[in-house]
């Protein structure tokens, strides 16, 4: 592991735990609030679940990245890709959403922690911003989830 690992996995870890405790803080009519409008059309929890499952998709793709160089394909939908998944933890309680946000951002750091810097700087494409550096990618992760939370803020 690289000093940019170290970095990248603290930034990752942190920031986690920021997005858990303001959704923990949260009340039952917070998360049932109507965020998007247009597209998706999630309330909260339906961004909070897809912070969740675009993040384990990521962790996915990011291994892939790692053992082949290759990145997600060419035109893929991701606003079909987040509509079709979304939903699949709408049985979970919010603590139970909250311990798997957790458990999900510890598997990412995990994964970061096994990097080095050649990882790191590996060209892949993203799903939503094309060709571009691993480390890119990984940073992207906690930016779009800081993304979702400033949108929530503003909206209650």
């Amino acid at each position: 592991m690289t000093q940019k690992a170290i970095a990248l996995a603290a930034k990752l870890l942190s920031e986690g735990e920021r997005i858990v405790q303001f959704f923990a803080g949260l009340s039952d009519a917070q998360w049932q609030a109507r965020l998007y409008d247009h597209g998706a059309k999630w309330d909260v929890r339906g961004v909070f679940e897809h912070l969740i499952i675009s993040e384990r998709q990521l962790l996915q793709l990011f291994e892939v990245i790692v053992r082949t160089g290759i990145g997600s394909p060419e035109g893929m939908d991701v606003d079909h890709l987040n509509l079709e998944r979304t939903g699949t933890l709408s049985l979970l309680s919010y603590a139970n959403l909250l311990l798997e946000y957790t458990l999900t951002r510890q598997q990412t750091v995990e994964f970061i922690h096994g990097l080095v810097d050649d990882q790191l700087a590996l060209q892949a494409r993203h799903p939503a911003i094309g060709i571009s550096a691993l480390e890119d990618q990984l940073k992207l992760v906690y930016l779009h989830h800081q993304m979702h939370v400033r949108d929530i803020k503003k909206a209650l």
